[in-house]
């Protein structure tokens, strides 16, 4: 691997990263920061490649969107390093990938069973290039995003200490039972269904998943102050500052993690005495949310008494980790507005 001192900017929806030259055009390298000052136990997502999801668009998987949700991840932390290996169909190619998947489509099939009709190994990637790379910059430990064991005791073996994060996925009619089958018969950790128990807690994160309108970050936007919004998180993120002109460079940020990126650039300029007013502030961009969106309000009122959580191992003051350490203060602002939209006090 080589001309890792060659990159370019690579301004995204989630912020702006790096493009590293590698050299080996079957491995990109993405960052968040300095490639070479990661430090240790970065945020990483080794990614193998999925062309149908990620340039065409297709729904019958979740590689995209295992993608999308790691560079927030990392844009939200502010540093992190994504690796794209072209290593399609497990591995296996993008030929023998298609014709799996037209078994699947014409037969019924699983994933796994149409690899073993085509009498395939089920995965055969390799992860060397990762190790190598963390070789060279002296790295030992990473936070893997991921779901698959199979990664983890790759790099384990390899000396590396791992400790994981899963993704969560965006359920869909198109790749329900594909994300099952990956769990039933190759031992993933995704976490299905949880959520969705009748009666249970509902949990949610990204804007773009299950319960996903929850989110400070969902496309709705606030008329506050009378200004107008993008979302939650831009009016949240602009009244941690006195500061007309970075009030405003925050207003216009193109998406809610930008409008984060940059508020977190200024973190130093924050008023003293934020601490005290963030749950207000909060609370009165999503009474506004939910009272400006009606199909909002009715959502959240319909959900009745069930409790609602912020699921995250990002912030454990706004969401709950799994473990429930975490405050969710977020989730219990929400079920404060509902209470009042359902009595009317």
């Amino acid at each position: 691997m080589n001309n890792l001192d060659n990159w370019c900017s690579l301004p995204t929806p989630m912020g702006i990263f790096r493009m590293y030259d590698t050299g080996d055009e079957d491995i990109r390298i993405i960052t968040m920061g300095d490639l070479n000052d990661q430090k240790e136990a970065p945020l990483m997502r080794v990614h193998s490649s999925c062309l149908a999801s990620e340039v065409f668009g297709a729904q019958d998987c979740d590689c995209a969107d295992q993608l999308r949700e790691s560079m927030k991840l990392i844009a939200t932390e502010g540093r992190g390093i994504i690796v794209h290996l072209h290593q399609e169909g497990r591995g296996q190619g993008l030929s023998l990938k298609i014709r799996a998947v037209h078994l699947m489509e014409s037969d019924s099939l699983d994933t796994v069973e149409s690899f073993e009709r085509l009498g395939l190994e089920q995965d055969i990637r390799t992860y060397e290039p990762v190790v190598e790379l963390l070789r060279l910059l002296n790295i030992n430990t990473v936070r893997l995003i991921s779901n698959n064991p199979r990664k983890r005791e790759f790099f384990e073996m390899n000396n590396i200490q791992v400790v994981g994060l899963n993704t969560h996925p965006n359920v869909r009619p198109e790749n329900e039972d594909y994300l099952h089958s990956k769990n039933r018969k190759l031992g993933h950790h995704l976490p299905l269904d949880e959520q969705q128990e009748k009666g249970g807690d509902i949990r949610f994160y990204h804007s773009d998943q299950p319960w996903g309108d929850f989110s400070n970050f969902s496309s709705h936007s606030v008329f506050l102050d009378g200004i107008n919004w993008r979302t939650v998180e831009h009016y949240y993120q602009a009244q941690k500052f006195s500061d007309k002109e970075l009030q405003r460079a925050i207003r216009l940020s193109p998406t809610p993690t930008l409008s984060k990126v940059l508020a977190t650039k200024h973190r130093l300029e924050r008023m003293a005495d934020w601490g005290s007013k963030k749950d207000d502030v909060m609370l009165r961009a999503l009474n506004a949310k939910f009272v400006q969106h009606p199909e909002l309000g009715d959502l959240l009122k319909d959900t009745g008494a069930r409790r609602i959580v912020e699921l995250t191992a990002n912030d454990d003051y706004w969401g709950e980790a799994e473990d429930g350490s975490g405050l969710n203060r977020l989730g219990e602002l929400i079920m404060q507005v509902r209470s009042k939209m359902q009595t009317g006090r």
